[in-house]
């Protein structure tokens, strides 16, 4: 077996979801709130069997802190194989390596089965919460993650004291590389939305994304502390931002580095960021290399065999 993550274009998602709405619909005989398209704001996975899209789930970003598990389906001829639970936990392998601590998920009561899938896997009953609070037949599920000496990025402010003193210390380190401030001197649009990646509760590191044009933003001001570096801080804080221009319907994610930063060139490029040339400001810069990346791309999550 396969799972795989696919954009939510794809035309086996589509299938997948439709068929399970339809068949809740003929469980709770009608239930009003079933929604049959897909999410583009969601990440899917899918489990490919045999070459055929048998099963699939997503996760879709509540906050930075919070996802919701939904789509959560597997054909009827493909079931008591344990691919549901299979699915479930690459859909939390996702979830963590995308620095969420919580995941929720809802249930209806005509789907017992997910209900007993949920609760075996360690999640705990909570309040309806969101769009299912007006459904009666709704049941909510919670599970926490143990986030002891974890990274937790939040959305802050450009004017936040910590995001200031790190764009700063950026600004500082980008002087002493280059010899030159004004040569990784770019704008900032004062539409830039950013994160704080925190450690113990102090700003380790930050970035940004800001729009370029209506399908596509530009990660910015991405910095991690020195001496907090090699702890996944900046590899949490770009996934954040991914997952915020996911929430706000980009489809493109751009950024720009200089040459004479290896260590940020390995991370974009192990994250699926692909060479581009360079663009608006970047036109005229010598020293800067630019890439560009699908928001939700297909891309291998696990392959088993069984």
């Amino acid at each position: 077996m396969l799972i795989e993550q696919r954009p939510s274009g794809d035309s086996e998602v589509s299938a997948l979801v439709v068929d399970q709405q339809v068949e809740l619909r003929t469980r709770d005989g009608g239930r009003e709130g079933h929604v049959y398209a897909v999410d583009p704001a969601a990440r899917y996975l899918v489990a490919v069997v045999g070459g055929e899209a048998v099963a699939c789930g997503a996760l879709l970003a509540l906050d930075l802190d919070v996802a919701e598990v939904t789509r959560l389906y597997v054909r009827p001829a493909y079931r008591n194989r344990g691919l549901g639970r299979r699915m479930l936990a690459a859909i939390e392998d996702l979830a963590a390596s995308r620095g969420h601590r919580v995941l929720r998920l809802e249930a209806g009561v005509t789907a017992p089965e997910a209900i007993s899938l949920v609760l075996g896997a360690g999640y705990r009953p909570i309040p309806r919460f969101g769009r299912y609070v007006k459904y009666e037949a709704s049941r909510c599920f919670e599970k926490r993650f143990d986030d002891a000496g974890e990274v937790v990025v939040l959305r802050k402010a450009a004017t936040d004291p910590a995001v200031a003193e790190l764009v700063t210390l950026s600004a500082d380190e980008a002087a002493t590389r280059y010899g030159d401030t004004r040569a990784r001197r770019f704008p900032l649009d004062p539409r830039a939305k950013f994160v704080l990646a925190t450690l113990g509760g102090i700003g380790a590191g930050c970035g940004a994304i800001q729009p370029i044009d209506d399908q596509t933003v530009e990660v910015k001001r991405m910095y991690v502390r020195p001496a907090y570096r090699g702890n996944g801080i900046a590899r949490r804080t770009l996934a954040a931002l991914e997952d915020l221009a996911a929430a706000s319907h980009y489809l493109f994610i751009r950024l720009e580095t200089g040459a004479r930063q290896p260590e940020s060139i390995r991370l974009y490029e192990s994250a699926g960021y692909r060479p581009i040339p360079p663009y608006g400001p970047y036109v005229h810069s010598p020293l800067s290399l630019c890439y560009e990346k699908l928001v939700i791309a297909t891309e291998p999550i696990a392959s088993e065999l069984g």
